[in-house]
């Protein structure tokens, strides 16, 4: 928000520099981000009054204008054309400097001598008309007055840099409001009574809402017999350091009370609408509307418009429609002020790409009062710079009306959350500088009534924090924080968690992050069938995207996204884990909150470790992960894990296991079926992992477990047998330590062969078998018997000794 100082005194006088009322604000909340200073100085240029015109006799594209400067008249050679006898026009005397660095000399035009030059806008550094027209000054100003002085050079503009719930300083009357308040001084308000004459506008135009969740008010105006032309100069000037470009006196007029009481408007040519009824109504579907660049646009059926009861005249809130556009033929205008839901506006705003002075103001609230005020307003300034008859009457639909909040404030508690004793009166003066009505209750509370400009204030504590502004945070004194220091203690499961985490890490894992949010495609892709319940994810109300629009019902989509990506960028060698919820519906639509459960999710492609030149490298596989897997469960102390093969709809049929401990079922683990990765745009294999958390959890074990070193040697003997296919290895483990008893220490499977020498659907496994016992040395009768005991296990199980 730019406030030009000078344009801020006509409402309230601040008794202050501009450079001291921006610190004021600073320090009650409304952040000054800079103070600029409007125009640069201008020596030597000065207001001339054309006094004679007549041709160059050398050049019949220039003219010679005498001027007179203040006693003084210059015949200065001049190509413009857009000016008369007795004009008023900016003059710069030789020795003059323009913006830009331009120096003004006499000089010798096609034989004629011109000791200086009449400016055109664009030389005095403003926005203002064309480069080939002088500047007409106002028929007011003194021959011989500095121009910078009489533009307003030097005026110093502060950039208001507001947070979006201050919505009340997006106008020059809301400023002063917040400067009366900080001053203690009073505001002025503008000449709001509009002449009327003519017919009753009710007689001439109807105005009807069909949505007014949308659209809560809609006012209109009528002015006819309008001229249109350029504004007067100091109403362009005010524009200029507001940061708007004047277009003609109409507009001009709507943009300069849009800045003045932060209300919006639009203003349609009245003949150029197709019937007597403003209709105010969301969109139809398809419908379309050419808005006032020239852009046509298809609506969506969210879209709020504003129709002549046939066919859309303007996006309600963010841009008028090129069909009823001001323009050099308009005499009559209607004035729209209207109030519109913020959210449809932000919608519209963002869907067609249309920022917009009025749509900020629009999303961040308006002033319900400011409604007719800004129409009254706008009214009068068209009677008074357009010529302009205002009709009768203002036509005023409010489906809504709104009210004051109250706000009932204990004035013990605003001491107490500042910290400082504040006096009762104290309080009162400081909240009534605002308007805000004050009534005391027979308990000593206060009956706040907030006026309707600060819809910002709604609670016990918004009323403690304009307080606090008004009285001054430097006032409020420093306290060090008082209250009781708790313990940072984990939680049993975040400890289990970090373990987790450490020993992933340490298995050479990398963790990574994934949204919640997924897509629902993703789900498809993993060939889940239909009844089960990871393919009913609770869907995301307002989602960012489609990408984004259900919430998670397992890890994998993240995961092999991951995955992808990583191997888009030649990352072919990936160990990814990750730690995050998932989300089960009981039913939907939702009667109740989801499940949120936590998961481990792994996922391995490519080689292990990196390929190098000392340890040789493998593939990331199914053993890979399941070695990762025995490592963290042995880490917490986890017993009773079986790995049983089981396929699952996105595995490889027969590289797969479910993964229980104890009976109960901790997750999966499979290489993902070629298919599933080639449809995940993942050219080698990938296996992945998940495990339910709260069961590892509830399983785990924290506390250290620490065996002394032995005592005593051990003995190993090595045992090399063929069995059938289907045996696993780990019932043939269970059975040579079933066997051998407590003598048996450790079983180590080093060796697995499967060729010519083996029969056909056999393979040959070589354990490595370390006998000890605690108390003693084992003798070697003890050995052979537990030997012969464990190749006795193992013959019932069908194996042979291989010779």
């Amino acid at each position: 928000m730019r406030v030009s100082y000078e344009w801020l005194k006509e409402y309230i006088d601040p008794g202050l520099s501009a450079e001291e009322l921006a610190e004021l604000l600073t320090f009650a909340g409304v952040e000054a981000g800079a103070v600029e200073t409007f125009g640069t100085a201008l020596p030597m240029v000065v207001v001339g009054e054309i006094k004679a015109m007549e041709p160059h006799p050398g050049r019949s594209n220039l003219t010679l204008v005498d001027t007179d400067i203040g006693g003084t008249t210059l015949k200065i050679v001049c190509g413009a054309k857009n000016m008369q006898i007795g004009d008023k026009v900016p003059t710069a005397r030789p020795g003059a400097e323009l913006p830009g660095g331009r120096k003004i000399e006499e000089v010798d035009i096609h034989g004629v001598s011109s000791p200086g030059m009449l400016c055109s806008a664009q030389e005095l550094g403003l926005e203002l008309g064309l480069e080939d027209e002088i500047l007409i000054l106002d028929g007011d100003s003194k021959t011989g007055e500095p121009v910078d002085q009489l533009l307003g050079f030097g005026d110093q503009v502060i950039v208001l840099e507001l947070t979006p719930d201050r919505p009340d300083c997006l106008s020059m009357i809301g400023v002063a409001h917040e400067v009366a308040a900080l001053t203690g001084r009073k505001v002025r308000m503008p000449r709001l009574s509009p002449p009327e004459k003519g017919p009753d506008l009710e007689d001439i135009i109807a105005v009807n809402i069909e949505d007014s969740e949308l659209c809560s008010r809609y006012t209109a105006r009528a002015v006819e017999g309008i001229e249109i032309s350029k504004s007067p100069l100091w109403l362009q000037l005010r524009l200029l350091k507001a940061g708007i470009r004047p277009i003609n006196n109409v507009v001009d007029i709507t943009n300069y009370v849009m800045w003045e009481f932060g209300q919006p408007l639009h203003a349609f040519d009245l003949e150029l609408l197709n019937s007597s009824e403003i209709l105010v109504r969301k969109a139809g579907k398809g419908e379309k509307v050419v808005t006032l660049d020239g852009i046509e646009r298809t609506l969506s059926p969210e879209a709020l418009v504003i129709t002549d009861g046939r066919r859309p005249v303007a996006l309600a809130g963010v841009m008028g429609g090129e069909d009823t556009e001001i323009n050099n033929a308009t005499q009559k205008v209607l004035i729209e002020a209207a109030s519109f839901n913020p959210t449809s506006i932000r919608r519209t705003a963002r869907q067609f790409n249309l920022p917009s002075e009025a749509s900020q103001r629009f999303e961040k609230g308006v002033n319900p009062e400011a409604v007719t005020w800004s129409q009254d307003r706008a009214a009068l300034l068209m009677h008074e710079l357009a010529g302009g008859r205002v009709l009768r009457g203002l036509v005023d639909r409010n489906e809504a009306p709104s009210r004051e909040s109250r706000i009932m404030v204990d004035p013990g508690k605003i001491s107490r959350v500042l910290g400082l004793e504040l006096d009762k009166k104290v309080v009162v003066d400081l909240l009534s500088r605002l308007d805000f009505k004050i009534n005391e209750t027979d308990q000593g509370s206060l009956d706040i009534t907030v006026p309707l400009r600060r819809g910002d204030v709604q609670i016990e504590e918004d009323i403690i924090e304009e307080v606090a502004r008004l009285y001054g945070y430097d006032k409020i004194p420093v306290t060090l924080p008082r209250g009781e220091l708790l313990g940072n203690v984990k939680s049993y499961e975040e400890k289990v968690h970090d373990l987790v985490r450490d020993v992933m890490a340490a298995c050479g894992y990398y963790e990574c992050i994934t949204y919640s949010f997924i897509n629902p495609a993703a789900l498809s892709r993993l060939r889940f069938p239909d009844d089960d319940p990871r393919t009913k994810p609770v869907p995301v109300q307002n989602p960012f995207s489609e990408e984004q629009s259900v919430m998670r019902t397992t890890l994998l989509p993240g995961l092999l996204k991951t995955v992808r990506h990583n191997y888009s960028h030649r990352e072919l060698n990936q160990l990814l884990f990750e730690l995050g919820a998932v989300f089960e519906a009981g039913s939907l639509p939702l009667e109740d909150l989801p499940e949120e459960r936590m998961k481990l999710g792994l996922a391995v492609t490519g080689q292990v470790p990196e390929p190098n030149w000392l340890v040789p490298s493998r593939e990331a596989d199914f053993f890979a992960v399941k070695g990762a897997l025995e490592t963290l469960f042995h880490r917490l102390q986890v017993e009773e894990v079986t790995f049983i093969p089981a396929a699952m709809p996105f595995s490889h049929p027969a590289r797969c296991a479910v993964i229980k401990a104890g009976g109960e079922e901790l997750g999966y683990l499979g290489q993902v079926h070629p298919d599933v990765a080639e449809a995940w745009e993942i050219d080698q294999p990938v296996t992945v992992c998940e495990i339910d958390l709260p069961l590892l959890c509830a399983k785990a074990n924290l506390v250290p477990r620490v065996v002394p070193l032995p005592r005593f040697p051990a003995a190993k003997r090595d045992l090399a047998i063929v069995v059938p296919r289907e045996i696993p290895a780990e019932k043939l483990e269970t059975a040579i330590r079933e066997a051998g008893g407590e003598l048996v220490s450790q079983v180590n499977l080093f060796d697995l062969y499967e060729g010519k020498q083996i029969p056909s659907g056999k393979r040959s496994l070589a354990y490595s078998i370390t006998f000890r016992r605690d108390e003693g040395t084992l003798t070697e009768a003890e050995i052979n018997q537990a030997q012969d005991n464990i190749e006795k296990a193992l013959f019932e199980l069908g194996a042979v000794l291989r010779s």
